[in-house]
């Protein structure tokens, strides 16, 4: 049989039988075929927008927005720009992903160990909830909390609860910390500093213990000795936090913050005071946790049943606590089976709070929708397209560095 060419080998192998040239061959030109695909996509819309005279760009971004936002955490105003309209409800957006995808975590981790609890009843109550929630839809259940807050009683009857908090069909109230010295730097002079200050210090009393944990926890797989570190470190934190708060109440003469606790005002009995979570965010936080942590907890209950017996077995011969067991061995090593499809909850949570406009919450999707009326829609639509791939790609960038961190450490 005639041998190849010699320009026609690769480490001695013909190049149409070398499983690398192949390989990269064939990456090649699907790369080159889907970059064609998508330019002639494009392209074709582009044409179509043109031939039919549809209105797009982005100079509309500089345009005075003149539409409430019904509820914002930063400052709004209506003759605010649409550009910064779009960024208020993106913030919206922002926060309701990071404090679901806590909350969710939180919740989803305590009925993924429940679900393996050797209590029966524990068990079978925490398999319902999983069932039952992630087999419902989503938008089903927001609505059906949404009626339940409007079932609520309105402002002026509204419930006490303990005597400090309210809750209505307008939304929950709850005592909040503010800052004494009102917060201007400009014009409150130290007493407007004081809460940065405090915040600063409560940095550092919280960087102070988690390395007081870490110190503890070391040492405690080094000697067998038990040394507390959840608790040495909690408290070193506390202590540092306290004295932080306590220097600076007595050079200021007051507390850097003061707690703010709300009351019904005026004939028709409005809270103020204290910070009130509006039905919308209320009801959206609720339906989004309670639904991703139902996936959650299959997710915890799936990685801690991949730790194998052994492991389990050793870590009861030396004695430890099934909390131990579960804290210092199970949980670690689960982690690595965990913590992916976590992350695709966490996009999941983060695209599902879209549906945020069917309740009455201002979130990115539905401003967007309103602005259409008097803005190109195709623009703002791609727009908020790259906003939610940008909070994706945030949540997939976390995930990496944590698989990044957990195989540098294994290696």
């Amino acid at each position: 049989m005639a041998q190849a060419p010699r320009v026609l080998t690769y480490q001695g192998i013909p190049v149409w039988r070398h499983v690398v040239i192949i390989q990269w061959t064939l990456q090649i030109v699907s790369a080159v075929l889907v970059v064609a695909l998508v330019a002639w996509f494009f392209s074709n819309i582009a044409n179509a927008i043109q031939d039919r005279n549809i209105p797009y760009g982005f100079d509309f971004l500089s345009r005075q927005y003149q539409t409430p936002i019904g509820e914002h955490f930063i400052p709004y105003e209506p003759s605010d720009t649409f550009g910064y309209a779009l960024f208020v409800a993106a913030t919206n957006t922002a926060i309701v992903a990071v404090v679901g995808v806590a909350l969710a975590t939180a919740l989803g981790i305590a009925v993924g160990v429940a679900r393996l609890s050797s209590n029966w009843l524990v068990a079978r109550i925490a398999g319902a909830y999983v069932e039952f929630f992630r087999n419902v839809p989503l938008l089903i259940q927001l609505l059906f909390w949404f009626y339940i807050v409007l079932s609520l009683p309105p402002t002026r009857n509204t419930h006490v609860l303990f005597g400090r908090a309210y809750i209505n069909n307008a939304g929950v109230s709850i005592p909040w910390p503010l800052p004494t010295g009102g917060g201007d730097l400009y014009s409150g002079g130290l007493a407007a500093l004081a809460p940065y200050l405090w915040l600063a210090s409560a940095a550092i009393a919280v960087a102070a213990g988690f390395v007081v944990h870490r110190i503890l926890t070391r040492r405690e797989i080094e000697t067998g000795r038990a040394s507390y570190p959840i608790i040495s470190g909690t408290a070193a934190a506390v202590l540092i936090g306290a004295v932080g708060w306590v220097a600076l109440m007595i050079v200021n003469g007051d507390a850097p913050f003061a707690i703010s606790t709300p009351a019904p005002q005026g004939a028709f009995g409005r809270i103020a005071g204290g910070f009130t979570v509006r039905a919308g965010l209320f009801v959206l936080l609720i339906g989004l946790v309670i639904y991703t942590a139902a996936f959650i907890a299959e997710i915890v209950r799936a990685g801690i049943q991949s730790v194998r017996k052994g492991q389990l077995e050793a870590a009861r011969a030396l004695g430890l606590s099934p909390i131990g067991v579960l804290r210092l061995v199970t949980f670690p090593q689960a982690l690595r089976v965990i913590v992916p499809p976590l992350i695709s909850q966490c996009l999941n949570l983060t695209k599902n709070s879209s549906l945020g406009g069917a309740i009455g919450y201002s979130e990115l999707t539905s401003v967007t929708i309103t602005m259409t009326q008097t803005a190109p829609a195709i623009s703002l639509f791609i727009l908020i397209m790259a906003s939610y791939l940008a909070m994706s790609l945030a949540w997939s960038l976390a995930g990496n560095l944590y698989n990044w961190r957990i195989g540098f450490k294994g290696a």
